[in-house]
């Protein structure tokens, strides 16, 4: 029996204390690496810092979910993934061998959705109930040569006490499990990582023929057949998160864009997908504008929010012998804010995105018209004296 098809974890990742947010694992490779590029974290070291925050179908300890734990983002994956996949009774066992080394690490607990076999399991939810089975099935030493009589005048609560603290079990969800024999298994859990691709389609020749299904993954250098070009698409993977596809007839144009975008930095990819958010750009005609364009705005991934990008701001305009402790704890935000309007930009999931043709860090100077606006302003409070019954004020 399958856990349910929508079942995830929910995890609240953090990049020291400037960024934290929450994903629903397992994800697939493209969710994976957009969140890393939310966390500025690169893909070549992708160790994040998490908590396990909430979960569906099952209950991790209390106290687990309270710990903070530091691993390999692919494995913390994998690791949702085993989970979706273990069946009722292994998912029994391994919250069982939660509850009973609740101190375990990550790379533990990942190793407990293996050998799982190994947990003996009872249906049986409470000590009275154990103690019956114990009786029931001479378990113990002690009943083997027990009368009849004398087994009936046994107390069963305490018997499945008893039984409980001699193996250690422990009451799961209805369950009685004995986690005593289980060791760990002695493997090496290899995470290999993803193809270099931008896009993967499902496609089907017709919605009669489920079972045809096949995945391409884009770029592609060989030549695409027509039974992609003329297939339906049941599903769309995408590393640019904001674009849209439903129409495989065009599969052929998003090859030419995955082939543009395997040409940018990585760096550039990712303030692609800032400038993408900013202008609100969903179609692949439109990214291929974006891509042109994309030396049109300045980026910077190393802000994480307005205050932030104020402070960066204020450093970057006031006098070099300033003292920059004093905005360390400054409230920035409706600064960074008023200023990110003004350059017609935003902080995005990325970073500091400008608008078109606007920088980032210049300067905010009164344009000519402004400041005859105010001059004219000054001079006519200046000369303007109100006067009652023939008298200057």
């Amino acid at each position: 029996m399958k856990m349910e098809s929508d079942f995830f974890m929910r995890i609240n990742l953090k990049n020291g204390e400037s960024m934290s947010f929450t994903k629903k694992f397992p994800m697939n490779v493209f969710d994976i690496q957009d969140t890393l590029d939310r966390l500025k974290i690169p893909d070549d070291k992708p160790i994040v810092r998490f908590e396990i925050s909430e979960h569906d179908n099952m209950e991790f300890p209390f106290a687990l979910c309270l710990r903070n734990f530091s691993a390999d983002i692919y494995r913390l994956n994998l690791f949702a993934e085993r989970l979706e996949n273990l069946d009722f009774s292994e998912m029994i066992a391994f919250r069982s061998l939660l509850k009973t080394n609740p101190e375990s690490s990550f790379e533990d607990i990942l190793k407990m959705t293996y050998g799982l076999d190994s947990v003996i399991i009872y249906p049986c939810s409470e000590c009275r109930e154990l103690g019956e089975m114990v009786i029931e099935n001479e378990m113990m030493p002690e009943i083997e040569s027990c009368s009849d009589e004398i087994l009936e005048l046994l107390d069963r609560e305490k018997v499945g006490r008893l039984m409980q603290e001699r193996e250690g079990g422990v009451f799961i969800n209805e369950h009685y499990c004995v986690t005593s024999g289980y060791e760990p298994p002695d493997i090496n859990i290899e995470i290999g990582r993803p193809e270099n691709c931008f896009f993967r389609l499902l496609i089907v020749p017709e919605e009669e023929k489920i079972e045809q299904a096949r995945w391409i993954s884009l770029p592609c250098e060989k030549e695409i057949t027509s039974d992609f070009y003329n297939g339906i698409c049941l599903d769309f993977q995408s590393a640019l998160p904001n674009l849209r596809f439903d129409d495989a007839h065009k599969i052929g144009t998003l090859n030419e864009l995955a082939k543009q975008i395997s040409q940018l930095s990585h760096d550039n990819f990712v303030k692609l997908k800032a400038v993408m958010e900013l202008e609100n750009i969903h179609e692949i005609g439109e990214v291929f504008k974006c891509i042109e364009r994309l030396t049109e705005y300045e980026f910077d991934r190393n802000i994480f929010d307005q205050s932030d990008f104020g402070r960066a701001y204020l450093m970057k305009n006031l006098p070099a012998d300033f003292d920059s402790v004093i905005l360390e704890n400054a409230d920035l935000f409706d600064f960074g804010q008023e200023v990110l309007a003004h350059k017609q930009g935003e902080i995005t999931p990325y970073g500091a995105i400008s608008g078109r043709g606007q920088e980032l860090y210049s300067a905010l100077t009164v344009q000519p018209e402004q400041q005859l606006d105010e001059d004219f302003e000054e001079d006519y409070e200046e000369d303007f004296e109100p006067e009652m019954g023939g008298i200057s004020l």
